[in-house]
């Protein structure tokens, strides 16, 4: 049981790191508005500490993704698709980075014409 909790543990740190980096955040960043300290938002990201109900209510809200973003990996929901992925994805980049990903697929689709 110790081991599957340092899993999830792991791999939810990684999705809030993966989150937060890209929102363009900081460590510090997301600590402020956690109202956490840096150190909790780095033993979180490795994987190294357990949290609270409210931290993750906390953490979906300051980065702007809901929990099965969070606990993915973890948590298997029912059935995801490619296409909500990439969708949910996008959601997270910044307006420049989402121009970049509609240039790429107007090349690409151009490409097989």
């Amino acid at each position: 049981m110790e081991n599957i909790t340092k899993n999830s543990l792991q791999v939810i740190g990684k999705n809030v790191k993966t989150a937060r980096l890209m929102r363009g955040f900081s460590q510090e960043t997301l600590a402020e508005k956690l109202d956490k300290s840096i150190n909790f938002v780095s033993l979180l990201e490795n994987g190294k500490t357990g949290f609270s109900i409210q931290t993750i209510i906390n953490l979906c809200s300051a980065l702007g993704v809901d929990a099965n973003f969070i606990f993915e990996g973890v948590i298997v929901p029912p059935s995801t698709t490619t296409d909500s992925y990439i969708a949910k994805s996008l959601s997270l980049f910044s307006e420049t980075d989402r121009g970049i990903v509609e240039s790429l697929i107007t090349y690409i689709l151009n490409s097989k014409t």
